[in-house]
C-alpha cells in the first residue's frame, strides 16, 4: 500500500503482477515436473551481480532477499544498510521490513480460514455478515467477498484521508471504511472489471474483524503469525526497535528518510515483518497450507487461493485470491504479489511446481525493478525457455481498427480528489504497424518517461509484448477499452473539454487571473493613497479576488500533498468555504451593475464580467469535488 496522491502526480499509480504469453492452454499441457534442487552458491552467484549492480545504480540503500524450497529456508542474504546513518546492515534474520500490500496476501489467508470454518462465505452478500455498517450497492448488485479477494467490487479509488501521519491519530479500519463508503459508494456493477483496490482489501480485514469478534493484528498473530513462528510480525511499525529499518529516497546525492505512516485500513498493507520469518508464510502456501506440521489453510482452500478466480480474457491467467497468476518460459505456474509504502518495496514470488518462494524487500524508494530482475533470475536456473507462440498474421488493416489515443486516470469519482483526474491523466496511443501495435506512453515497468512497446497479437483482441511480458487487451465491443491484463483499464481519450489537460487549463487559466486581479487591486490601493482625489477601489472586486486567491494558493501549496491524511476542519470547511462566501460577493455585485452593464458602461460589464467569471469558476470546482460541499 503506497501514498497513492505522491504516485499519482508524478508517475502512473503502480501497477501489480507479473503476466506473460502463455495461456491456460500451455498450463494444461505442462507435465509436472520434479522439483530440482537449488543450492545456496547457485542462487549467489546468481543474485550477487544483480543486487551489486541494481542497489548502485538505483541508489538503494538495502535489500534483502530469501528464497525457500520444500520446507526449508535455501538462501537469505542481505545487501546494503538497514540504517545509513548508523551503518547498520540489512540482515533477513533479524532486520524487521515493510512489505506494504503483499499484506493483502496474509488478509486473503485469514478470511479463507473463516470461510473454512463457515463463518464468512465467498459468495453471498456481505452485507449478512457486517453488523457495524452496510454496503452501499451499485444497480443492486451485492458485493460478496469473491469480489473483494479478486479486485472486482467495483470500488471507488480510496485517497482521502486513507493514512495518518501517527499511530495516535490513526482510525480503526471500521471508522475509515464508514466515512468511505458514505462518501464514496461503488462506481461499477461488481464482477465486471478487475481494478486494483486497496479499500476492498481493507474492508476484508475489517469483515475479518467484525466476524472473528478481534481487532485484525490480533486475529493475525493469534491464527497466522503464531501458527508460522513468525513473532516480529505485526500490523504496527515498531519504530521504538533497533531492527526496525529505515526507507529513503536519494536526491542531491544524499538519502532522506522517509517517515512511516499508518494506514487505517491495515489489511492492504500494514505489515512489517523479518523476512526470514516471513519466509514460513510462503512455505505453507507452498506445501497445501502446512508448515512445520501445523496447517494454515486446508489444501482445497490453498488450491482456491491459487486457481484463476477472475480473468479478463480466456487465454489470460487472470487473479486469484490475494495472489496474481502468471506464466513461466516454460509455462509454469507463478503466483506473486507485490508490495510498496513509503519507500519500501517488496515482491513474493512463488512457484509451485518447484516448492520454491522467492522474496525480495528493499527500503529504498526506487527498489521496485530491482525484484524483478532477482525473481527472474531464481526462476531461470529452473525453467528452459520454449518457443513463443506464434502470432496471428493480422495485416495492417486489421490492425488498424485498433488506433486510438487512451487515457489513465486512476482517481476517485466521488468525495475528495476527483480534481486529480486533471492532474494525473495521462495518455497511452496506440499505432498500427505491420504486423504489430505501436503503443507509447508511461508504462508500469519503466522508469517514469515516455517510451514505446511493440505487441503482437495473439487472440482476437489480445495482444503480447515483444520481448516481454505485458498483455494488453483492447475490448472493441465495450467502447473500446484498453486493459493491461492484471493491472488497469483505460477509456478512450474523451473529447476537448473532458481531457485532463484541457480541464487543467481551465482550472489554471482563471485562477491566474484571480491572482493578477488581486495584484491589481492591491497596487490600485497603493496610489489611492496617494492620488487626490482619491480613486475608488471596488470592494466586491477586492474579496472576490483576495477569497479566490487565498484558496486556490492553499489548494496549490496544501491541498494535493494532505489529501491522504485528511483535512482539518479549518481547511475542509473554512478554506473550502471561501469561494462559496465570493460568489455571494459576486452575486450582490451583477445586482448592482447588472442595470449600467445593460447601458453599457465599461466599469459595470468589467465588473459583471468579473462577478460571472467568480460564478463559472466556482461551479467548475463545485463540479471537481473542491469546496466544502461536494458535487458527487
Amino acid at each position: 500500500m503506497k501514498n497513492k496522491l505522491q504516485r499519482l502526480l508524478a508517475v502512473p499509480l503502480v501497477f501489480l503482477g507479473m503476466n506473460v504469453f502463455m495461456g491456460h492452454e500451455a498450463e494444461a499441457a505442462v507435465t509436472p515436473a520434479v522439483p530440482a534442487a537449488l543450492s545456496a552458491s547457485q542462487l549467489e552467484q546468481s543474485i550477487d551481480p544483480i543486487m551489486q549492480e541494481e542497489l548502485e545504480k538505483r541508489h538503494v540503500p538495502g535489500s534483502a532477499v530469501v528464497v525457500t524450497q520444500g520446507d526449508r529456508i535455501i538462501f537469505s542474504k542481505g545487501y546494503g544498510y538497514a540504517d545509513v546513518e548508523q551503518n547498520i546492515p540489512v540482515d533477513p534474520a533479524k532486520t524487521i521490513m515493510r512489505l506494504g500490500s503483499i499484506t493483502k496476501t496474509v488478509t486473503a489467508v485469514s478470511a479463507m480460514q473463516l470461510v473454512e470454518q463457515g463463518k464468512l462465505t465467498l459468495h453471498d452478500d456481505l452485507n449478512s455478515f457486517l453488523h457495524a455498517y452496510q454496503l452501499p450497492s451499485f444497480g443492486k448488485q451485492p458485493i460478496t467477498l469473491h469480489h473483494l479477494l479478486t479486485h472486482t467490487a467495483g470500488l471507488d479509488e480510496s485517497i482521502y484521508k486513507i493514512q495518518a501521519h501517527s499511530r495516535e491519530k490513526s482510525l480503526s479500519a471500521e471508522q475509515y471504511l464508514r466515512q468511505y463508503f458514505r462518501q464514496q459508494p461503488p462506481v461499477r456493477e461488481p464482477g465486471q472489471e478487475y481494478e486494483y483496490s486497496n479499500a476492498g482489501l481493507g474492508l476484508v480485514g475489517n469483515l475479518i474483524e467484525q466476524t472473528a469478534g478481534t481487532d485484525l493484528g490480533a486475529y493475525m498473530f493469534q491464527n497466522v503469525f503464531t501458527p508460522l513462528k513468525m513473532p516480529s510480525a505485526s500490523l504496527t511499525v515498531p519504530e521504538s526497535s533497533p531492527d526496525m529499518a529505515k526507507s529513503y529516497v536519494y536526491s542531491n546525492k544524499k538519502y532522506t528518510a522517509v517517515s512511516s505512516t499508518y494506514p487505517h485500513i491495515p489489511g492492504a498493507g500494514a505489515l512489517s515483518v523479518i523476512p526470514d520469518e516471513f519466509a514460513h508464510f510462503m512455505i505453507a502456501l507452498l506445501n497445501q497450507g502446512v508448515y512445520q506440521g501445523t496447517a494454515l489453510l486446508k489444501p482445497d482452500s490453498v488450491e482456491m487461493m491459487q486457481q484463476s478466480q477472475f480473468a479478463e480474457h480466456p487465454k489470460v491467467d487472470g487473479v486469484g485470491y490475494g495472489l496474481y497468476r502468471g506464466h513461466l518460459a516454460d509455462g509454469s505456474t507463478v503466483l506473486t504479489h507485490t508490495g510498496e509504502i513509503e519507500g519500501f518495496a517488496a515482491k513474493m514470488e512463488l512457484i509451485p511446481s518447484q516448492k520454491l518462494g522467492i522474496l525480495i524487500v528493499s527500503n529504498g524508494e526506487e527498489g521496485g525493478i530491482t525484484y524483478d530482475k532477482v525473481t527472474d533470475a531464481v526462476a531461470g536456473l529452473l525453467t528452459k525457455k520454449t518457443e513463443a507462440v506464434t502470432p496471428l498474421p493480422y495485416s495492417l488493416e486489421d490492425l488498424q481498427q485498433y488506433e486510438r489515443t487512451y487515457t489513465f486516470a486512476k482517481v476517485p469519482q466521488h468525495g475528495w480528489g476527483k480534481w486529480l483526474y486533471f492532474l494525473g491523466g495521462r495518455n497511452y496511443k496506440v499505432t498500427a504497424a505491420e504486423g504489430e501495435l505501436v503503443v507509447s506512453g508511461v508504462f508500469p515497468d519503466g522508469s517514469g518517461e515516455t517510451a514505446e512497446k511493440s505487441f503482437v497479437p495473439i487472440a482476437d483482441g489480445l495482444f503480447q509484448e515483444q520481448g516481454g511480458g505485458m498483455q494488453l487487451l483492447i475490448d472493441k465491443q465495450h467502447n473500446w477499452k484498453m486493459t493491461i491484463i492484471q493491472e488497469t483499464t483505460f477509456s478512450p481519450e474523451p473529447g476537448f473539454w473532458k481531457r485532463p489537460s484541457t480541464l487543467l487549463i481551465v482550472y489554471i487559466v482563471p485562477g491566474l487571473l484571480f491572482l493578477a486581479l488581486l495584484a491589481v487591486t492591491l497596487i490600485r490601493y497603493v496610489v489611492r493613497l496617494f492620488s487626490k482625489p482619491r480613486r475608488t477601489v471596488s470592494l466586491h472586486i477586492t474579496a472576490i479576488s483576495l477569497l479566490m486567491s487565498v484558496f486556490l494558493l492553499l489548494q496549490l501549496t496544501y491541498s494535493n500533498g494532505a489529501i491522504t491524511f485528511g483535512y482539518p476542519a479549518w481547511y475542509a470547511w473554512g478554506v473550502s468555504s471561501l469561494p462559496l462566501v465570493a460568489v455571494l460577493f459576486a452575486l450582490h455585485l451583477l445586482w448592482r451593475n447588472a442595470g449600467q452593464a445593460v447601458k453599457g458602461k465599461v466599469v459595470a460589464l468589467t465588473r459583471c464580467f468579473v462577478a460571472i467569471a467568480c460564478i463559472g469558476y466556482t461551479g467548475f470546482m463545485y463540479y471537481w469535488n473542491m469546496l466544502s460541499i461536494h458535487f458527487s
